[in-house]
């Protein structure tokens, strides 16, 4: 073995058992369900791809578990849960979950190792960029942007795998346009970032907008777009959809963050310097191979300053600037080799040929002593996650719980939110009530996928002592169960779970409550109370018939009209843009509901066999061309059988008017995944194709390089010559 191999062998024991001395194997091999921030709520996504989507041949769907139903992977990244899937076939799931969880943090040195290897760095420059992914992925100054451990931890593992893939594509797609040469794997690598997480895919475009200012040429460009065109073809399954059906997502509004301090933190500055002579050195050299690298670091603090308040939180860019500092810092070791290769040599007599490995061994050696003499928060984090649910000293308290709600009878659970119930492993812990009990619940991990979002946080609002509050840009009202009973009712959830002393008092006063069952969480002073609302069930006949209301912000008078308890029973429809054809059927109110509070009695009927799967329900009516609420979140793939609609009704549910007495409503397919299906359907054949090929011809290629050069070759005498012994 070369002594350079042996070194980076050497240099991955010790980067890998740093990672393994915190993540130990122990514990992320023992079946335990994993706990922690967001992570421990991840469960029911993953386990409902594995036991309900992919079995019906489908990645994406509609799941009844979270915020009165809604779109499973449609709006967020499937490709981790995929690979939590594909390993669940082999391991328990419980492991597999860990792993995949894992599988960002675990990838980044090796894909920062393989991105420097591209780009045809020689030793040690690769295997130095490696070590320095130890600082970033130990940062502790903050645990939610993503792409370190905390985030991870916390719930960004989709976050953390797509960033790790995403270092790796930038050098191939660097490689592909120096050589002119058009690669299917650089395609199919930006697929696998799209599916992990679409701020990386953001990123990926912004930086590559530096082949676009550089030295582009015709060929250069139709490879570049090649690589896009092909990432987007077989991502279009997921993707066509996720742009079509933005609107109907929570519509979530940040705060930016701001300040120098976000940019340079505490743990950063010690490598600032390096960074800063890492750049000049590239700069000097006019090593063309890291101005890209240049380029990122760049846009990242530009995206930082100009990205405006909206949609897209700046956090998410930070951890690109932290990581870019890093590698350039290492690469101003690297710049510097020769310089401490003749300190080495004055100094200590080291033959200067010997230099680079001592440059190597001390920057693995430096910055893994970094991580062990800064690191405080993770050893804490990892052991809370990995313990799993079952390692907390009150699982058994909530085991009860679980398992008394699992013995009820169907129905939609609404949860009072509390930090204390983190005891249990996370704040999120009833968010797994669909993994646990079996049963729906309100609140969810994906709360942007919902159009019902906002509309449950106002819920929580007034039904908690400390609310969370999560969606900004809404007016929250205070404590009042009264009328966070009449919301729930609104939306058909069946029971609410109370912590708090000042929820419970008001709960036992409100006649549309009944008490279930009191359960103490023994050693601490917490006591939660269940209690059964009155509702009326999944699909009701409303007591005045609904109105269409001329709108061109939905969600705004959606929101205006549940601040609205006296119009409650007259829930407005979408513009005549969404149900056209009920235009000339009721009358139209204008945005402002001025007029809204004059009633029309609806006709009367009788509503039996309701009957409710996952995607679909079934109902049998006598009140043919009356308006029926369905109390479930609407979202255009909704399609029905047996009546007109279903149209968007007040606040985020269905509304249905039947043209016979069977209806049944089913989760299908609109326009944009029909065509995404298509599209990625036929690139992934092109992707296959394409791979037997290249296996025919290297099995072909070898069989060649197998046969003797001289076989079947006569000598000057006319005999073939013989082989060899």
């Amino acid at each position: 073995m070369r002594l350079s191999r042996l070194a980076v062998v050497l240099g991955f024991i010790a980067i890998y058992g740093t990672l393994f001395s915190f993540f130990k194997p122990d514990l992320i091999f023992s079946a335990t369900t994993t706990a922690g921030g967001d992570t421990g709520a991840h469960h029911y996504i993953a386990d409902f791809l594995i036991h309900n989507l992919l079995p019906k041949g489908r990645i994406t769907g509609w799941s009844p578990g979270w915020y009165m139903g809604f779109p499973m992977l449609h709006f967020y990244f499937p490709l981790g849960f995929l690979a939590i899937a594909a390993m669940s076939t082999v391991i328990k799931y419980q492991i597999a979950f860990k792993i995949g969880t894992l599988l960002g943090v675990f990838l980044l040195p090796a894909t920062t190792y393989a991105a420097f290897k591209v780009l045809d760095f020689k030793f040690p420059f690769p295997l130095i960029a490696s070590g320095f992914t130890l600082p970033f992925l130990f940062m502790e100054s903050y645990s939610i942007y993503g792409g370190n451990i905390l985030s991870t931890l916390a719930g960004e593992f989709g976050y953390s795998l797509s960033f790790s893939l995403l270092i790796l594509f930038l050098a191939l797609l660097y490689r592909d346009i120096k050589e002119q040469k058009f690669r299917v794997s650089t395609g199919v690598l930006l697929a696998m970032v799209v599916l992990s997480h679409v701020v990386t895919t953001i990123m990926a475009l912004a930086f590559s907008t530096y082949f676009l200012l550089n030295k582009l040429n015709v060929k250069r460009f139709a490879i570049l777009a090649g690589v896009f065109v092909l990432g987007f073809l077989l991502t279009a399954f997921w993707s066509l959809p996720f742009a079509a059906k933005i609107g109907y997502t929570a519509h979530m509004q940040w705060d930016q963050l701001q300040g120098i301090n976000e940019i340079l933190p505490d743990p950063l500055r010690p490598f600032i310097a390096l960074s800063a002579l890492g750049i000049l050195g590239a700069i000097i050299r006019r090593d063309s191979r890291m101005y890209i690298f240049l380029w990122t670091f760049v846009m990242s603090v530009a995206l930082f300053f100009l990205v405006p308040p909206g949609r897209l939180w700046n956090g998410r860019v930070v951890p690109f600037f932290y990581y870019f500092s890093f590698i350039w810092a290492a690469y101003g070791i690297w710049f510097l080799r020769r310089v401490l290769a003749g300190l080495f040599y004055d100094y200590v007599l080291l033959p200067k040929r010997y230099a680079d490995y001592a440059v190597a061994a001390i920057a693995v050696a430096v910055v893994v002593g970094n991580v062990f003499g800064t690191s405080q928060t993770a050893t804490a984090w990892i052991n809370w996650n990995y313990s799993g649910f079952e390692g907390k000293a009150h699982w058994n308290d909530f085991n009860a719980i679980n398992k008394y709600i699992k013995s009820l009878p169907p129905g939609r659970v609404m949860v009072e939110h509390s930090s204390k119930i983190d005891t249990f492993g996370t704040p999120r812990a009833f968010e797994l009530l669909p993994y646990f009990a079996g049963h729906p619940t309100i609140e969810g991990t994906l709360m942007e996928a919902s159009i019902s979002a906002p509309f449950h946080f106002i819920n929580q609002a007034e039904l908690s002592k400390e609310p969370s509050c999560a969606i900004l840009g809404i007016r929250y009202p205070q404590l009042n169960v009264a009328d966070g009973v009449r919301h729930l009712q609104l939306y058909n959830i069946d029971y609410f779970l109370a912590l708090s002393n000042e929820v419970k008092t008001q709960a036992e006063k409100d006649h549309d409550l009944a008490l279930l069952k009191k359960f103490k969480v023994r050693g601490t002073d917490m006591e939660f109370a269940l209690y059964k609302v009155n509702t009326d069930g999944y699909v009701v006949i409303p007591k005045y018939m609904p109105l269409m209301v001329d709108t061109k912000d939905w969600r705004a008078t959606a929101l205006a009209w549940y601040s609205k308890p006296k119009l409650f029973d007259v829930p407005p429809l979408v513009d005549a843009n969404q149900a056209r054809a009920l235009k000339d059927s009721f009358r139209t109110v204008s945005a402002d509901l001025e007029g809204t509070v004059q009633h029309e009695p609806a006709r009367k009927g009788r509503i039996t066999n309701v009957r409710i799967i996952d995607d679909g329900l079934d109902f049998t009516t006598s009140a043919i061309g009356v308006p029926h609420l369905i109390r479930i979140s609407y979202f255009p793939n909704w399609k029905v059988e047996g009546a007109d609609g279903p149209y968007l009704a007040s606040p985020t549910i269905m509304m249905v008017v039947p043209r016979q007495r069977h209806v049944h409503l089913y989760f299908g397919e609109t326009w944009s995944d029909t065509a995404g299906r298509v599209l990625s359907d036929i690139a992934w054949l092109f992707v296959a194709a394409y791979a037997l090929m290249f296996a025919v011809r290297k099995i072909s290629s070898l069989r060649s390089s197998s046969q003797p050069e001289d076989a079947g070759q006569g000598d000057s005498t006319g005999f073939a010559k013989e082989r060899s012994a």
